[in-house]
């Protein structure tokens, strides 16, 4: 039952969290004044490419993929902690609360670029080391999701956890990602274009 609501929290956080990258990229980085009811509607034209973007970011999709399910991984297995140092991983304990927080997210977002550096200029650009670290994106979106589904399955399960807690975890981990968003928005003059691209070979 854990596993298929965690499962279900996933898939529906990982959809919210794309469409919130999507509305925030349109109406902040882009040209446009006004807009074509179907950009502002057609969630099953648009939405595709914009969950594609939580592993190919960095124009990647196999590092991206990988990066993904690392970040799955680890936030899992972090989680699991609370366990070994505490009760459970699920009560009302700081352990609890430290390993089901955003640590891990935001590990990845402050640590990653941070280990690509130290791999370009010891191995080299073309390094599989180099270019998996440089999937930050991958690995933010892939830990912030299952920070937010894993905080969220717990308390729906046990409700030993505080819910003020869980909400604030919830909201700060989607932050970390659309922060991570933004980012790559920021440092890529083309990327409305690039989303465009996306979209018609999605459509194709």
């Amino acid at each position: 039952m854990e596993f298929l609501l965690f499962i279900i929290f996933f898939i529906f956080f990982g959809a919210f969290l794309a469409l919130v990258s999507y509305y925030y990229r349109l109406l902040y980085f882009s040209d446009k004044d006004n807009f074509y009811r179907d950009e502002l509607t057609d969630i099953t034209g648009f939405l595709p490419a914009e969950i594609l973007n939580f592993i190919e970011s960095e124009r990647d999709v196999t590092m991206g993929s990988i990066a993904f399910v690392l970040g799955i991984l680890t936030s899992f297995l972090w989680s699991l902690f609370a366990a070994l140092f505490g009760s459970s991983t699920y009560s009302n304990e700081f352990t609890t609360y430290f390993f089901l927080s955003c640590f891990i997210p935001l590990v990845f977002f402050f640590g990653a670029p941070l280990v690509e550096d130290y791999f370009a200029g010891t191995v080299g650009k073309d390094h599989p080391g180099t270019k998996l670290s440089g999937q930050t994106t991958g690995f933010v979106a892939g830990a912030s999701l299952t920070v937010i589904s894993l905080n969220l399955t717990l308390y729906g399960t046990y409700h030993e956890l505080n819910f003020i807690f869980v909400l604030i975890n919830v909201l700060s981990s989607g932050f970390v990602y659309i922060y991570r968003r933004r980012e790559k928005l920021l440092d890529s003059q083309t990327t409305p274009e690039e989303y465009d691209n996306l979209e018609e070979e999605i459509e194709a």
